[in-house]
């Protein structure tokens, strides 16, 4: 477990030396301040006057993750071949660490390292919201680090697929995953929303595809960290919690890597 800590430690340090970490970051904060405005602003959805403040922050919010989780894709493809190429992989086996310490250490390296990135860009909108409305939400703390979950997901499936695909293309697959989960649940919550149910009334009543239950719910995990900064009320699709249901593929993700990196000759 020391090992594997200090992995971690290595991916992170070496990843923060890239003077790009820095500026993309200065960059994203100052973006953000710049937008600033927005959260003055008045809104009419549906028909209804909403909260800009509230709403355009959360918009925000998912956007901050749906850029992370590119961020992440691109980060993670190149992490076992660039080792082999510079010969990283050689120095770190011939030394007293195990396979399962090197490849878990780089996992979750990467995954510490995105998800400290988005919780500082999070923690922004926080302290914007907090100087419009002098309320202090910690939910966005929260709804952060549930987020972080999605980032966890796309870092393992990125390392996994890297393993026998090219790097892009390793990158593309998990993404094809995620477009995929976001467009089927993130289009059955809007056949089911009331708007919709005044529409189209006979899919408003439609019981959701057996796949689709027990597919990775990447959205339905951001639309809950949705919930804890408004808290609203959660509508679940299917039995199982999202991040129960994304910390299971994860699982899978990572034994699935461990195995094949094991069995895969240096």
């Amino acid at each position: 477990m020391k090992i594997f800590i200090k992995i971690a430690h290595y991916t992170i340090v070496d990843q923060m030396r890239a003077k790009s970490f820095y500026l993309l970051l200065a960059m994203s904060m100052g973006f953000l301040f710049l937008m600033r405005g927005c959260y003055s602003a008045d809104y009419v959805i549906g028909g209804q006057q909403v909260d800009g403040t509230g709403y355009v922050s959360r918009v925000i919010f998912q956007i901050i993750v749906l850029g992370m989780l590119l961020m992440v894709s691109l980060i993670s493809m190149r992490i076992f071949t660039r080792d082999q190429n510079d010969g990283s992989v050689q120095m770190f086996l011939s030394r007293p660490v195990r396979r399962w310490e090197y490849v878990l250490g780089r996992i979750f390296g990467t995954w510490l390292l995105s998800s400290g990135f988005m919780l500082l860009l999070h923690l922004t909108i926080l302290f914007i919201v907090w100087s419009h409305t002098g309320n202090l939400n910690l939910g966005y703390i929260g709804a952060s680090i549930v987020c972080s979950a999605n980032l966890l997901f796309m870092t393992t499936a990125v390392c996994l697929f890297s393993l026998f695909l090219p790097d892009f293309i390793s990158a593309l697959f998990a993404l094809g995953l995620l477009c995929t989960g976001f467009v089927s649940d993130g289009g059955y919550r809007l056949f089911s929303s009331e708007i919709m149910a005044t529409i189209v009334p006979s899919a408003a009543g439609s019981s959701p595809a057996v796949w689709r239950i027990f597919y990775p719910k990447l959205f339905m995990v951001q639309a809950y960290a949705d919930t804890l900064i408004s808290q609203n009320q959660f509508v679940n699709i299917g039995p199982v919690h999202p991040l129960i249901n994304v910390l299971c593929f994860i699982f899978i993700l990572i034994s699935l890597t461990l195995f094949i990196y094991n069995k895969k000759s240096i």
